[in-house]
């Protein structure tokens, strides 16, 4: 698949060197929510490569939940996953860039031409022992290092060298049947990103690594939900800004802190609609988050549960089967409302200093049992300027349940 647009796919050394520079030079700057330019400018410059991309509408669902938060859809019914993306933020400038941006994640990782990818198996490549076994799909054998797959070349950030992935583990090109040998390891997009600089774009791949990380780890934990449940009112402004509003409209939400071995933040939240009335959406909505402190993650996941009502009542979720939609949902539903509504007690966590910088991230990573970090450049594009990573953190714990 190609556009025939410049600078739109993986182009060897050029964009490694790229990235690595950049990179390097950025490893202690802030992570802060600075913008390159105003949102609205930035937006502009964003849709001529949403028509390279194939993206055919930018929506605004903000009106169709009564909650009015900013929320926007953006459709590329040629994609090879999932044909929409959500965006949120504070401003509906803000969640378009969210929307285009993901949706643009998955157009990149599209277009990883298998000419720059080498056949061969673990064994043969001298992969490490373990490196990518938690990594591997449920069908996968034991024998799978000394099976044939594709491998593309990835760039250690704390060695500063080359080390080769499975390049199932870096494009989305899910199609059926699935791309030659393709089989091996999880579909999954986690530590897809696309941002205005290299090093802010691999920050926010590696914090949704994290997160996913410490989910997995979360559901596998016996009584988490009665363990690690977080009172709303030590979530900061934001937090109680939007509970107010949920207040106003009868939702009620609850916070639940999922421990990752790097000390790290990440929140999951859960929303529900409350009354005897007939709701507009019956079912739970969540969002899970990582975060420099508590209280972002906390709130970009109260914005991501939010986000997920008005994508529902949109119809949008094209990734859910005809049997999700055959279960009977009254025990579901009165099982999230006592999960919410009755929260027992809460925990008291000693918050770990704020992430400061991606050096500061990467250190914290360094400390645990979850590198290394891996970087996969995709894509750059001069005129957002846009730029799009794969992270992987192939020894993390692998999130692929389907809620």
């Amino acid at each position: 698949m190609s556009t025939g647009e410049p600078d739109c796919a993986v182009e060897g050394g050029d964009l490694f060197d790229e990235f690595a520079a950049e990179v390097t030079a950025n490893r202690g700057a802030s992570l802060g929510r600075a913008d390159v330019d105003p949102p609205d400018e930035y937006l502009r410059r964003l849709l001529p490569i949403c028509r390279h991309a194939g993206v055919t509408r930018v929506a605004d669902l903000t009106g169709l939940d009564r909650l009015g938060l900013p929320t926007v859809q953006a459709i590329r019914p040629a994609a090879l996953s999932e044909v929409t993306s959500l965006g949120r933020g504070r401003s509906i400038a803000h969640a378009a860039i969210g929307a285009i941006m993901e949706t643009l994640e998955r157009h990149y990782a599209e277009l990883v031409p298998a000419t720059s990818a080498v056949l061969g198996s673990a064994d043969e490549l001298a992969i490490l022992e373990g490196l990518f076994d938690s990594q591997l799909d449920d069908h996968a054998t034991s024998a799978w290092r000394s099976t044939p797959t594709l491998w593309i070349m990835g760039h250690d950030l704390r060695l500063r060298n080359t080390q080769m992935v499975p390049l199932e583990l870096v494009h989305t090109r899910y199609t059926d049947p699935p791309p030659d040998f393709d089989g091996l390891f999880l579909r999954t997009t986690t530590g897809l990103a696309c941002h205005s600089t290299w090093h802010q774009a691999t920050a926010h791949a590696l914090f949704e690594c994290i997160e996913r990380d410490a989910i997995a780890r979360a559901f596998d934990t016996h009584g988490f939900f009665d363990r690690y449940r977080l009172s709303p009112e030590s979530l900061g402004p934001a937090v109680d800004h939007l509970t107010a509003l949920l207040a106003q409209h009868n939702i009620s939400a609850g916070f639940w802190h999922a421990p990752s071995p790097t000390g790290v933040a990440v929140v999951w939240c859960q929303t529900i609609e409350l009354g005897g009335d007939h709701p507009v959406l019956a079912l739970p909505t969540e969002g899970y988050s990582a975060g420099q402190d508590l209280a972002e993650a906390a709130e970009n996941a109260m914005r991501e549960a939010l986000a997920a009502r008005a994508g529902a009542i949109s119809g949008a979720r094209d990734d859910q089967t005809t049997r999700h939609y055959h279960k009977r949902v009254d025990r579901i539903v009165a099982k999230a409302r006592q999960l919410i509504l009755n929260p027992g007690s809460f925990t008291q966590i000693v918050e770990a200093p704020p992430v400061s910088s991606l050096q500061d991230l990467l250190d914290r990573i360094a400390d645990t049992e979850l590198g290394p970090v891996l970087a996969v450049p995709l894509g750059s594009h001069p005129d957002g300027p846009v730029r799009c990573v794969r992270m992987l953190m192939p020894r993390a714990r692998p999130f692929s349940v389907v809620r």
